[in-house]
């Protein structure tokens, strides 16, 4: 089972970003609390696997949850998915969209650690549809076309 392993949000720029316990997830805004709430409906949501966590370990990098700049952490990878794949949680309906890229601030924890998940950070999700995400909420991983059919609510 899918499951989400841990929840970040938070108004500043520092990483790691804080964990929350819930967070409240706005349709076409992102998550309430965050920097980035409003900003980008494509860019709304960071969903991270614990994959690339081990990538950083497998290259000697330990990070502290939350260090990505993720807002939801998942038990998956979603770089297995394509952009377009709907992943629910509970109420909440999300769409990935793109790759996130690696950015500079990830340096804070190593030099390398850009080029390490280069193309592997996680992925962006606009919400098509709101609602509170806890973390250990199970994630069902959706085409497009089953969750046309699906009844969410």
């Amino acid at each position: 089972m899918n499951t989400v392993l841990s929840i970040h949000a938070g108004p500043g720029t520092t990483l790691p970003k804080p964990a929350v316990a819930k967070a409240r997830l706005v349709e076409g805004m992102g998550v309430e609390g965050d920097r980035h709430f409003g900003k980008h409906p494509d860019r709304a949501v960071l969903v991270a696997g614990r994959s690339t966590y081990e990538l950083a370990a497998r290259a000697g990098i330990e990070l502290p949850p939350g260090a990505l700049g993720e807002n939801l952490l998942v038990d998956f990878d979603p770089h297995a998915l394509s952009p377009g794949t709907w992943l629910q949680i509970g109420t909440v309906l999300l769409e990935l969209a793109d790759v996130c890229t690696v950015c500079s601030s990830l340096s804070v924890f190593d030099l390398r650690l850009p080029k390490v998940l280069l193309g592997k950070r996680g992925l962006y999700a606009r919400v098509l549809r709101g609602g509170v995400v806890e973390v250990g909420d199970s994630v069902q991983v959706l085409s497009p076309q089953s969750a046309q059919n699906t009844t969410f609510g």
